[in-house]
């Protein structure tokens, strides 16, 4: 499955664990034991029973979750409400999904750092958008790791340049 179409089944089967693609960028990218594995250069769930029963029956370019407007809105407003409230803002089951917090990728085994060498292009892309994203959240450093994503791969890898 293309990887904006992975991305879009998640939020589509499961919108209250992937509301949008950010939460379904961290579960692929930096969570660790996510069920997904690389297989022919694309992550892919081998054991939900979802996604060998259904495909989009159109093609989509970009994801869109389900009632992005709302999501944004309660967003704004859970912002708002913590910054009156500061300390005794409490995270209860009804606002847990408005307070994204990124999983810290390990360098060890999250796939932001392992990819084959065969990924295919929507997939890195994706990759780079969630790495980007990691960056500008100051949740990694992209002068403090130890290279980039391409010359990682391929120090692990052992030279063989990416195809």
């Amino acid at each position: 499955m293309r990887a904006e179409e992975t991305l879009q089944f998640m939020m589509d089967f499961y919108p209250e664990v992937y509301p949008t693609g950010k939460y379904c960028l961290n579960h692929l990218f930096c969570s660790i034991g996510s069920g997904y594995e690389w297989w022919k250069g694309e992550l892919v769930d081998k054991t939900c029973k979802f996604s060998k029963r259904y495909r989009l029956v159109e093609t989509i370019e970009k994801v869109g979750p389900r009632n992005e407007e709302y999501y944004q809105a309660r967003l704004e407003m859970e912002k708002e409400i913590r910054k009156e409230k500061g300390d005794s803002y409490r995270i209860t089951p009804h606002n847990i999904i408005y307070n994204f917090e990124w999983s810290t990728p390990s360098k060890k085994y999250s796939y932001i750092y392992h990819y084959p060498k065969n990924i295919k292009e929507d997939w890195l892309a994706l990759l780079k958008e969630c790495e980007q994203m990691l960056i500008e959240e100051r949740i990694i450093h992209g002068d403090n790791q130890v290279e980039g994503l391409e010359e990682l791969q391929e120090k692990q890898s052992g030279g063989i340049q990416m195809v």
